[in-house]
C-alpha cells in the first residue's frame, strides 16, 4: 500500500477554483496567513494548482477553466 506523504491521512482536502492561482496564493498568505506547501504548472505559463495550509487546515487551489 502506498503512503500519502502530502497531507495527514485523516485530512479532508477541499479544492477551490480560482482564475489566477498565483494571485490567490498571495492573497490567502497575506490575508489569512496560509503557507504554500507546493505548486505545479508549466514553467512558461501560469500556475495551474497549489496546496496550502494554515496549521492543520489544508486546501488545494486549482486554476478554473475558461467558461
Amino acid at each position: 500500500m502506498l503512503k500519502n506523504r502530502s497531507v495527514p491521512t485523516d485530512t479532508v482536502l477541499p479544492r477551490i477554483l480560482y482564475r489566477d492561482v498565483a494571485e490567490a496564493t498571495a492573497w490567502l498568505t497575506r490575508v489569512f496567513g496560509f503557507r504554500e506547501h507546493y505548486h505545479h504548472g508549466n514553467d512558461a505559463g501560469p500556475i495551474s494548482g497549489a496546496q496550502m495550509h494554515l496549521g492543520d487546515a489544508w486546501v488545494m487551489l486549482k486554476r478554473a477553466s475558461a467558461g
